[in-house]
């Protein structure tokens, strides 16, 4: 059983009073992504941010214990990464306590944030596992075996398993492909209900990235009929369906992570559910910090247009202040998340005049009157720049200006110019920014021609050996620097 070996095979009565009911009160949250780390944010700045998650959980926890309920599901990613802070862990305790407490059990699985990708990172150990040597949580460490645990509560029978999430997986692959229910104690048979906790996307709901794990509705319909909901998390969306008949559940996060989130409110689910499935679910929304992209075109910044002016011999764009890459351009020129959608400049737009002498306080002037309204001291804010763009005119944008006084003004801001393209000398073409690459991902690539160059069975046992060597150094090494 691994890191849960301590716990009993007999069921848990979790709550004698409520035993009658025949109702199970559930609370189901995941994607916490406690310890979060935020290169762009100064430390006072994340320390703030890594309070606001940490309330958020708090959050969760305490209407749990307020609508008494009887089991408390978290579905993955309750930490960011595999090696959190001791502030997070220590907290996660003060929680798990608390709940006990009140006499909730608490059931888990490990996400794709805080699962360990190979043995080599802390041994193949999630930070969840300490918690269930000590009992205050049901970790379910597996990713190809179903194991249901039978709990008593609320009057009802009840057999509750989950996958962790597998990073040996296949990109795209579905993690219910292949896996076995391990079920010796008939514990499913017994069962007035099964439940049933994934961290994946489902098919049909969101948008999944192309290596996201995703779990076709057909993989659902053929689960096992003792298994009546299924409970996900990893998709940062709250959403309630239907898959043959079985009721799908998919809780959302607690915060707003990234820029772009706009599917829906963070928050965690309150569920209820009966012999006969899931009867109430509920939506309990989290109070989020602010996230707004503003949108500035060149051509709104110069909009005389005329002939493009000689330009000098270098075409590449000079050194600035530059982003992570990532761009959430939108179309309106001021936008919020809820409202950002990707757009792209044609090479058919006309030239903005250059910058005259004397116009770099107007343009700077003009940014920061777009921004102001965003500016507020709770807001984390994005300054898209898109658009052609002359040498002269670049020079005139004073982004560090603009950066210092956002970054007073607001919780935080960063600038995105990767949609700033600078056009040829003497012609219409633009040359873009080129496509950044993440280290860990060239890692991988490296790693991976050179496993199936080898020309032997030992020279290819060898490199995978070092492949995973090497990743786990530089996991270690990521994690070092980012608590720095």
């Amino acid at each position: 059983m691994g890191e849960d070996s301590c716990w009993a095979e007999t069921p848990v009565v979790v709550d004698d009073e409520a035993r009658e009911d025949g109702v199970l009160r559930l609370v189901v949250t995941a994607d916490n992504h406690l310890s979060a780390f935020t290169p762009k944010l100064s430390p006072q700045r994340l320390s703030e941010r890594r309070e606001r998650l940490r309330m958020a959980f708090s959050r969760v926890v305490d209407e749990a214990i307020a609508r008494r309920a009887h089991l408390f599901l978290q579905a993955g990613d309750l930490f960011d990464s595999t090696d959190p802070r001791n502030l997070e862990r220590a907290f996660v305790a003060t929680q798990l306590m608390r709940l006990r407490a009140a006499g909730i059990q608490t059931f888990g699985i490990g996400g794709n944030h805080d699962t360990p990708r190979q043995r080599t990172e802390h041994g193949g150990y999630a930070p969840q596992g300490v918690y269930a040597h000590l009992g205050g949580l049901r970790y379910f460490t597996e990713s190809r075996r179903i194991e249901p645990v039978l709990v008593e509560a609320g009057g009802l029978r009840v057999a509750v398993a989950g996958l962790s999430f597998d990073p040996g997986a296949a990109p795209g692959s579905d993690p219910l492909d292949g896996v076995m229910v391990e079920d010796p104690d008939g514990n499913l048979a017994r069962a007035d209900l099964g439940i049933l906790m994934l961290h994946a996307a489902i098919e049909g709901h969101g948008f999944p990235a192309e290596d996201d794990s995703t779990v076709r509705r057909a993989s659902i319909e053929r689960l096992t009929s003792g298994f009546n909901v299924v409970l996900a998390g990893h998709i940062h969306a709250y959403a309630r369906f239907h898959v043959a008949e079985k009721d799908v559940v998919v809780c959302g996060p607690t915060e707003r992570m990234t820029f772009g989130e706009a599917e829906g409110k963070p928050g965690f689910a309150y569920l209820e559910v009966s012999r006969a499935g899931l009867s109430y679910a509920e939506h309990i929304a989290i109070p989020s910090q602010p996230r707004h992209i503003v949108t500035i075109r060149t051509s709104e910044l110069w909009p005389q247009k005329q002939r493009v002016p000689a330009l000098p011999d270098s075409t590449t764009m000079p050194e600035a202040d530059t982003t992570d890459g990532l761009t959430d351009a939108a179309s309106p020129v001021l936008a919020s998340d809820a409202d950002s959608n990707p757009s792209t400049i044609s090479s058919a737009d006309a030239m903005p005049a250059p910058a005259a002498d004397g116009a770099a306080e107007h343009t700077t002037r003009m940014i920061l009157s777009r921004i102001e309204p965003y500016c507020t001291p709770d807001a984390m804010l994005r300054l898209c720049l898109t658009g052609p763009i002359t040498r002269e005119q670049y020079r005139a944008l004073d982004l560090r200006r603009i950066w210092l006084i956002a970054q007073r003004q607001a919780f935080s801001c960063e600038l995105d110019e990767s949609n700033l393209f600078l056009m040829e000398r003497g012609s219409r073409e633009q040359v873009a920014r080129g496509e950044r690459v993440a280290p860990h991902d060239m890692l991988e690539q490296i790693a991976h021609e050179w496993i199936e160059g080898a020309q032997s069975p030992e020279e290819r046992a060898l490199f995978a050996r070092t492949r995973e060597r090497v990743l786990a150094s530089y996991a270690h090494l990521v994690g070092r620097e980012a608590t720095r």
